[in-house]
């Protein structure tokens, strides 16, 4: 079979298949008893049952054969409220039509089909959605559907199935695939952030740095002879002019503005009861929104998040200010997950020397305190970081000597999103940010 994706295979025939073949084995027998006997009649009728049956038989066992199946869109990345539209594409790739075809698709949680929004069934995490057609010889057929994006996460879609047989309907066939090769990845909410300072321990032209990103015009360090490639509004037209060669100004390199933000992925001090999912929500909208404000701002911008993140996440993205650098942090803010692959110190100190520029200004989103993270977050402000944190738990702010704390509980919406529910459960209905059916449980 060409069916893209991570197919099961053909699943067992239904239980009443048996009783047919036994069928077919009595209009045998039967066949070849009125023969003997020379009854005309019951030959005939038995014969053109016998006919009927095998060949039903024959179409079943290749109704499911060359077919392509597919689940897709032309987008892989949306934000909170976008339609997507999906093509569920059915290929018959032989000479063989086939009269009936069901498809039988899984839409995750997180995900609602527009149109359907108050017959939403919750199954298994997510809704069902049928097709049925049938396809004539080399026939392809797309059925378009348009799904809305609910909640932030990495989804995956599946599992999809496929019912055919013959067209008297005696025999049935089935194939399943357990998850397609298009994803799609729904970033999280940001919104604005006017009152956030972006303090910084360097401001442009206070320091050297042995790794020159720009040349600061304000930092005069010299001249030197022209070299091929120089640019001409650097000659030094005076010293050109005394040595009769040209020289050009050379400077000291200047410092970029760096932020990093810091995000701990624990939303509980009690783990074992399950995990509190409009902090964790709040975790991912904060963090990308301090990043999208840095990055409006011209500093180049990272994260360290110490969330388990689903399969593509990366925990460290390196500070960088260019065209995809807010992409690619919203992208790991879709993927954390409610567990925590250990402590954010550990994380952070094990990329420090890349992920955390001298100077750079720190932002720890947070709504659980952790000892040991306080201690780096405290270390680094004696390292002269600018550290701000930024308080989405929700309970009050606790009160740290050294910590700069803002409570941003009310710009996220923290309490608001479970009220009467203390805590979540991994692979509950109410979890619909995280890979559907790959939720790790909580440790």
């Amino acid at each position: 079979m060409l069916l893209p994706g991570r197919w099961v295979g053909q699943t067992p025939d239904d239980p009443g298949k048996v009783l047919r073949d036994l069928f077919v084995v009595l209009l045998l027998i039967v066949i070849i008893v009125g023969a003997a006997n020379g009854n005309a009649l019951v030959v005939a009728l038995s014969g053109l049952a016998f006919v009927v049956a095998v060949t039903a038989r024959i179409w079943s066992a290749l109704s499911l054969e060359d077919i392509s199946y597919s689940v897709s869109s032309t987008i892989t990345h949306a934000f909170i409220g976008d339609e997507i539209e999906l093509v569920i594409g059915v290929e018959n790739r032989k000479p063989l039509p086939i009269p009936w075809l069901r498809i039988h698709e899984f839409i995750p949680q997180g995900l609602e089909i527009v149109g359907r929004e108050d017959d939403f069934i919750d199954y298994m995490g997510g809704t069902p959605l049928d097709e049925a057609v049938s396809l004539g010889r080399y026939e392809r057929l797309r059925r378009r559907h348009k799904v809305r994006a609910v909640n932030r996460g990495h989804y995956h879609f599946g599992p999809g199935e496929l019912t055919s047989g013959d067209l008297f309907g005696l025999y049935v066939k089935k194939a399943s695939v357990i998850r397609h090769d298009w994803n799609l990845i729904v970033y999280p909410d940001t919104v604005p952030l006017p009152g956030l300072e972006l303090a910084t321990a360097r401001p442009i032209g206070d320091a050297k740095t042995r790794q020159p990103v720009w040349r600061d015009p304000t930092r005069p360090a010299g001249v030197r002879e022209y070299r091929p490639g120089d640019p001409v509004k650097t000659i030094d037209w005076k010293t050109t002019a005394r040595r009769n060669e040209l020289f050009v100004r050379v400077y000291d390199p200047s410092v970029s503005q760096y932020a990093v933000v810091l995000v701990e992925g624990t939303t509980t001090d009690r783990p074992w009861e399950g995990f509190r999912l409009d902090v964790l929500e709040a975790l991912a909208s904060c963090a990308g929104s301090v990043a999208q404000h840095s990055l409006e701002r011209g500093f180049r911008t990272g994260l360290i998040v110490n969330s388990t993140l689903s399969i593509g996440g990366r925990n460290v993205v390196r500070p960088a200010s260019g065209p995809t650098q807010l992409a690619d942090i919203l992208e790991s803010l879709a993927m954390m997950r409610p567990a925590t692959m250990g402590g954010l110190q550990r994380l952070a100190m094990a990329n420090a020397r890349d992920a955390i520029p001298s100077g750079a200004t720190v932002f720890y989103v947070a709504g659980q305190l952790k000892e040991s993270a306080v201690a780096y977050v405290l270390e680094l402000a004696r390292r002269r970081h600018p550290v701000t944190t930024l308080w989405v738990g929700r309970e009050d702010p606790p009160a740290i000597a050294g910590l700069n704390i803002v409570d941003y509980r009310s710009a996220f919406g923290v309490g608001s999103r479970m009220a009467g529910n203390e805590f979540a459960r991994p692979g509950s209905s109410r979890n619909a940010t995280a890979d559907a059916g790959e939720m790790a449980p909580l440790g």
